[in-house]
């Protein structure tokens, strides 16, 4: 058995006791486990592993919106993170929840810090729980994510975009990507927040439905790129992770305009293949290595 799934085997077990002998719901359990252990003698990725198998576990009965990004986009996003920023790099994240997308991605990259924004008071507890746990510096911020942000500005953004409609249409009218009548896609707004808080150059990376720009039937989504930011690519990512095609996903990467900033030749224009199958995933990674380096 790897030091990971025994992690896992006895935070389950430990959480578990706690639901019964506190009455707490398992992700109050959870956040009461990941504040007591000490894994001063673990290696971080055993730790980060045993965490996200216990946090998918207990959000799995969750809506769609606030179940956290899997572990493999996490890591695949954190890959892209190391390709688009430097060392010492901060990162943002609108709408963090359990933290599994901020965490993988500061995992991979060296001396990174990271603001996280999620109006969820115990998703938030429990990515703070996380993050001691990780020994990853995050500064956490307890509100709506497109409200007025009093963050640093950030170097990459990244958001697991939630789809639906935002209800507060007077927070709504401050957006360039308001819609002209009805409420506004929530979505829109969050590319355009992070968008938003980042220094000029930076990069955004956005989990989107495949579909994005075809609800952009107002053609506002467009225009705001064209004018704000450049593609760098749109990677779609493997359709067996979903059981329906139709909500199927794609990774989206921005760089903010910026001086210096320049459109490339081609964006990179990806089909990922499934993260089991270990040899194509090998060439993909090659041929986007090979794209960043001649772009």
């Amino acid at each position: 058995m790897e030091r990971f799934e025994q992690l896992y085997r006895d935070w389950k077990k430990e959480a578990k006791k706690l639901t019964t002998d506190l009455d707490l719901l398992p992700l109050e359990a959870l956040i009461e486990v990941f504040e007591r252990v000490n894994v001063e003698q673990e290696k971080t990725d055993d730790v980060r592993k045993a965490v996200s198998m216990l946090v998918l576990e207990e959000t799995t009965t969750l809506p769609p919106n606030h179940q956290p990004t899997p572990d493999a986009v996490s890591l695949f996003i954190g890959y892209l993170a190391t390709k688009l920023v430097k060392d010492g790099a901060n990162v943002l994240e609108l709408g963090s929840g359990t933290g599994t997308l901020v965490h993988a991605v500061l995992t991979q990259l060296k001396d990174a810090t990271a603001q996280a924004v999620e109006v969820d008071e115990t998703m938030l507890r429990l990515s703070y729980a996380i993050s001691n746990l990780l020994g990853k510096p995050v500064s956490y911020f307890h509100q709506d994510a497109l409200a007025p942000l009093f963050v640093e500005p950030s170097d990459l953004a990244l958001v697991d975009l939630p789809i639906g409609y935002y209800p507060n249409d007077d927070m709504a009218s401050g957006y360039a990507l308001k819609r002209d009548e009805g409420h506004s896609y929530s979505h829109f707004l969050l590319i355009e927040q992070a968008m938003r808080h980042l220094k000029p150059g930076g990069h955004g990376i956005f989990v989107i439905p495949n579909n994005l720009f075809e609800q952009d039937d107002e053609g506002k989504l467009k225009q705001w790129m064209d004018r704000e930011a450049v593609v760098k690519g749109v990677l779609q990512l493997p359709t067996t992770m979903f059981k329906d095609e139709r909500y199927a996903k794609s990774l989206l990467m921005l760089q903010k305009l910026g001086e210096g900033v320049k459109r490339p030749k081609q964006a990179l224009l990806v089909e990922l293949p499934s993260f089991t199958d270990v040899r194509a995933v090998a060439n993909i990674v090659k041929q986007i290595d090979d794209w960043f380096k001649t772009t």
